[in-house]
């Protein structure tokens, strides 16, 4: 009986999750973005925690942006190519979970703060798959689902840009 709970539990946040993704979208030509997220450049990262539960806050983010992008990480924002703002929050799914799960979406921006691309929001929770870490879990689908796969959809038939 437990089981059979925990499974459609599991289940309902995967379709809540699905609820919460959003089309990207894309405010400049094509070949800017292109440019603009091209192999080499360097990329600042804001987070943005909305709930207030993000105690790793871009640390995952950033990791995964070193190992899975030809991107350099930068500390210093003046000198970024483009800053990656992430919009983060979390919920309970249900008053009896302990659980939360947690949401992220990424854009791409112009140093001058312009907003010029926005991948799918995504979710992920504490799961066996993230070593029960929710946030390195969403971090992870953050770089690899939503902006990478996202950007490499975008940009057609330019997808090695953003390989490894």
């Amino acid at each position: 009986m437990i089981k059979r709970v925990l499974i459609l539990l599991a289940l309902a946040a995967c379709l809540c999750c699905g609820s919460a993704r959003a089309q990207s979208k894309r405010d400049i030509p094509l070949s800017e973005l292109r440019e603009l997220v091209s192999p080499g450049k360097r990329v600042f990262v804001v987070f943005e925690d909305q709930t207030g539960d993000f105690d790793e806050k871009d640390e995952y983010i950033r990791e995964y942006l070193t190992e899975e992008t030809r991107w350099t990480v930068t500390e210093n924002e003046k000198e970024a190519d483009f800053i990656l703002y992430v919009e983060a929050y979390s919920k309970k799914a249900d008053q009896k979970l302990t659980s939360k799960t947690y949401y992220m979406t990424p854009t791409v921006r112009r140093p001058n703060g312009k907003d010029v691309w926005t991948g799918e929001t995504v979710c992920d929770w504490a799961n066996l798959a993230n070593g029960l870490r929710a946030v390195r879990g969403v971090s992870w689908k953050l770089v690899m689902d939503s902006l990478k796969a996202g950007l490499e959809k975008e940009l057609g038939d330019n997808r090695v840009l953003l390989n490894v």
